[in-house]
């Protein structure tokens, strides 16, 4: 699989947000904060945020009371929105191989392979995309 850990924590990192700010506990969260509960290291966060704040989904101040928050309603953000967002649009899996044999039989097989896996790979993005923050939260 090509997908990394950081969607995995990614995931974790967003529904501690959305939980904190629903809680009516913090407006903005700094990433010091969520690094020590989460046992996140801050750079890690820092790529996360980063990902996060070009996709539109959070957004940062500056300052004492700054950190991170949602930039849309977390309750409309999928897990595709996430994934999106930390992998770049990254295949999960790997399907640019070349093979020697040159004959119809193999590039029909290697086409196969490839159309399968995308196939699969669509079904899965599919299904994220009918997950969102709140229903992890709501379980």
């Amino acid at each position: 699989m090509a997908y990394s850990l950081s969607f995995s924590k990614s995931i974790l990192v967003l529904v501690f947000i959305a939980d904190k700010i629903r809680r009516g506990e913090t407006d903005y969260i700094s990433s010091k904060v969520i690094s020590e509960l989460l046992d996140i290291p801050k750079p890690t966060l820092v790529v996360m945020f980063n990902n996060f704040i070009r996709a539109g989904i959070l957004e940062s101040k500056e300052g004492i009371n700054g950190g991170v928050r949602f930039a849309r309603n977390p309750e409309d953000i999928t897990l595709l929105d996430i994934l999106l967002a930390i992998e770049n649009s990254k295949p999960l899996f790997q399907t640019s191989f070349d093979i020697k044999a040159t004959s119809e039989r193999p590039s029909a097989v290697k086409q196969k392979v490839v159309s399968t896996l995308l196939d699969v790979e669509n079904k899965m993005k599919t299904e994220l995309g009918k997950t969102t923050l709140r229903d992890i939260l709501n379980a």
